[in-house]
């Protein structure tokens, strides 16, 4: 009769530790696997945890992908204004005329933090939408792909772009010189020792230092 209870409690207790762990859910691999303070909230949006390959290199997740002439994370070249603001929120400065306009958000407000740059002009013709013409970030959650993002050498990505210098600005002090593949939509900003402070996505064809309003005022294009 014992050994009858012995086995009975055994069986019910072997029941409840499976039930158990299958109630635990197993922790999920995620875009970002932690919270991230170098972009606003509303910037990492991971909703899309698809990604794109590099031949031999890892996998960078869609919603911190840098696209040469297309996009940067989920903002993409030509997309519309009221879209963007509607996902990033209200920007914390930014500037307008003609047309044109600039946003910027600050990572937790804070001016000292990595900032979001956009550049925004109306379309031609019938389109009166404001699209994006031009995005530069500073954050390296975004990437070219794993390897390659702010913080780096700027000869690190010259075997992906014919980068030619085009200008030079101040930032917070500091000079800047701008690097520019305008064909291929895609430009480098880098301090004194030519590390990479931003990075700009723009349309294909179209110079990084010729929008109407620059991001930086000290803006100098190179003749």
């Amino acid at each position: 009769m014992n050994s009858s209870k012995y086995f009975i409690f055994t069986v019910l207790a072997i029941a409840l530790l499976s039930c158990k762990q299958k109630s635990t859910p197993a922790s999920a691999d995620t875009v970002i696997s932690k919270k991230d303070t170098s972009q606003p909230d509303s910037i990492i949006k991971a909703a899309d945890t698809s990604v794109v390959g590099l031949p031999a290199d890892k996998p960078a997740p869609l919603a911190q992908l840098v696209v040469a002439g297309v996009s940067i994370g989920q903002t993409t070249i030509n997309e519309s204004g009221e879209k963007v603001h509607k996902r990033l929120g209200i920007p914390d400065a930014g500037d307008a005329a003609m047309g044109k306009s600039i946003s910027i958000w600050y990572a937790n407000h804070d001016t000292t933090g990595y900032v979001t740059q956009m550049y925004f002009s109306r379309g031609q013709g019938d389109d009166e939408v404001k699209r994006v013409k031009q995005i530069r970030v500073t954050s390296p959650v975004f990437k070219i792909n794993s390897k390659l993002h702010t913080g780096v050498p700027l000869k690190s990505v010259w075997p992906l772009y014919h980068l030619k210098k085009v200008a030079t600005f101040t930032d917070k002090g500091s000079k800047r010189t701008l690097y520019d593949d305008i064909k291929g939509g895609i430009a480098f900003d880098v301090d004194d020792k030519d590390i990479i402070t931003g990075i700009t996505v723009h349309e294909f064809g179209r110079e990084a230092a010729s929008t109407y309003l620059p991001f930086f005022s000290s803006l100098k294009p190179l003749k």
